[in-house]
């Protein structure tokens, strides 16, 4: 299921604590893995006593080295390519993603609120947007001290299209570790005044949800039984999950919708900030 992984890199401390986790994932499937490092110019270490030319040749020099040395012996007995491309790290990730037939990106995220994504950008979130391969990413590596492989797994379904894709993942990766799985479903809490009708709707939707994970499950052998939870929102009902299951590893889907700005992911970043664990999101 998973024969290629991406590791992009930039040589900070997140990236170092992340080496054990690609290393325990690309050991379990069998994996290759591609260390990458987007190249991207002098910014603003520019040294300006130099020819641009000059300070461009040191500078790729100087990647070279760096990611040929980094991390070195943590992947012995892993089939290993390191590479340095010349390109904006989010483009160069998506692009290579996209055309060497890797089947999961592992890299760190710090997590940024919506409004410093703004100010500041943020590689991950640009991935997760613009990639169409699973992400395993994490705003909490620091904190979390089992990331390297799963020992519970939970999986967050919306019952709609893509449930069966990341159905289907979450069961591979469950079989891979040899670690349980449970599958969740997070349903808005009924308010004390709803109507006749209201509560009428509210079960035909679960009744429906159920019904939607069933057909997405026979296709899936060993796929576990549905658990439907409310909560007052997604967020607060899938962070109560993990905390219920003990769960160090969710899988999520990163939905789609198609308008005027293109397409859009939803939800992923904020679970992986809100999340407390490292997210796989399909």
């Amino acid at each position: 299921m998973i024969q290629h992984i991406l590791f992009p890199v930039d040589f900070s401390g997140p990236c170092a604590e992340l080496g054990p986790a690609v290393r325990s994932w690309a050991r379990q499937f069998g994996a290759r893995i591609t260390m990458l490092h987007a190249f991207e110019g002098p910014g603003i270490y520019s040294l300006e006593s130099l020819p641009l030319d000059l300070e461009l040749k040191l500078l790729r020099e100087s990647g070279r080295r760096r990611v040929s040395d980094f991390l070195s012996g943590t992947f012995s007995g892993i089939q290993l390519e390191r590479i340095q491309i010349e390109s904006p790290a989010a483009s160069a990730i998506v692009s290579y993603a996209q055309n060497n037939a890797v089947d999961l990106i592992m890299m760190p995220t710090l997590g940024y609120t919506r409004f410093r994504q703004l100010l500041l950008g943020s590689v991950t979130a640009s991935v997760l947007h613009d990639s169409e391969v699973p992400v395993w990413t994490s705003a909490h590596l620091a904190q979390f001290t089992h990331s390297d492989a799963p020992r519970r797994i939970l999986c967050a379904v919306d019952c709609g299209k893509q449930t069966e894709s990341v159905l289907r993942m979450a069961v591979g990766v469950a079989h891979a570790f040899s670690v349980p799985l449970h599958v969740v479903h997070i349903r808005p809490q009924p308010s004390g005044f709803e109507t006749g009708t209201s509560q009428m709707a509210h079960h035909f939707a679960e009744r429906v949800a159920r019904e939607d994970y069933a057909n997405a499950a026979a296709a899936v052998p060993g796929a576990p039984p549905l658990l439907i939870e409310q909560a007052p929102s997604l967020l607060t009902g899938i962070q109560q999950a993990i905390e219920h299951h003990q769960a160090d590893l969710l899988l999520i889907g990163r939905g789609k919708i198609q308008g005027v700005l293109g397409r859009l992911r939803t939800h992923a970043h904020d679970l992986i900030r809100a999340s407390g664990c490292p997210v796989l999101s399909v």
